[in-house]
């Protein structure tokens, strides 16, 4: 229990979701729909450890101290105060809650608390598919590409055409990658950085039945 604490203590995020889902049992959708905030705004400030926006950081405390929730805005937004959230809420949202939301949302916030200097993004087309599927987390550490020996054939992410995307990597030189994904998008491009994929959170269950059936 003292590592749960040590972990809400460290994220900004993982304290707003606890309080949403443990002590209020409240969906997105519902916040959006009383207090005007909008429900992405809410996953990005869950999903951060850090505070992204503190207008949105406002708007969500403001929401809990209305549904009668007895926090501080020290521990809300710093993580220093007493504790609002009981030993059995906390079990409960790591160990016993079993819908997809709340399972990927824990996984994201642990690899980011683990890994400070991390990127998590979801992933936002098909061309992987069906092992790197529409809606997956994947989390990366940036590296210089001159610092990986080597690489072949690995999931990285990449920055193509002033975005970062998830394609299969392999090291030609310390400044050129050819990517994969389909015949249509291989390709050599210059770069200086790149980041294997060290987190896969899958969206969905059934990306289990898509993979099998790839291979029949």
């Amino acid at each position: 229990m003292s590592d749960i604490k040590r972990i809400l203590t460290q994220s900004a995020g993982l304290r707003a979701y606890s309080i949403r889902v443990g002590i209020l049992n409240k969906t997105k959708k519902y916040f959006s729909t009383k207090y005007n905030i909008l429900s992405n705004a809410i996953k990005q400030y869950e999903e951060s450890p850090i505070i992204k926006s503190k207008i949105t950081g406002l708007k969500i405390f403001e929401a809990f101290l209305n549904e009668g929730v007895a926090l501080s805005e020290s521990w809300f937004f710093d993580g220093i105060g007493d504790f609002p959230i009981s030993d059995e809420i906390c079990t409960k949202i790591f160990y016993e809650y079993e819908d997809l939301e709340s399972k990927a949302c824990i996984d994201i916030l642990l690899f980011k608390a683990r890994y400070s200097d991390s990127e998590i993004i979801t992933i936002e087309d098909n061309l992987n598919s069906p092992y790197y599927n529409y809606g997956d987390h994947v989390g990366f550490i940036w590296r210089k590409l001159s610092q990986v020996d080597s690489l072949n054939k690995v999931v990285c992410a990449v920055e193509l055409n002033d975005g970062i995307y998830i394609r299969v990597c392999t090291k030609i030189s310390n400044n050129k990658i050819r990517v994969e994904c389909n015949k249509l998008h291989n390709r050599v491009i210059v770069t200086n950085i790149i980041a294997p994929i060290i987190f896969h959170r899958p969206a969905k269950c059934y990306r289990l039945i898509n993979i099998s059936h790839s291979i029949l």
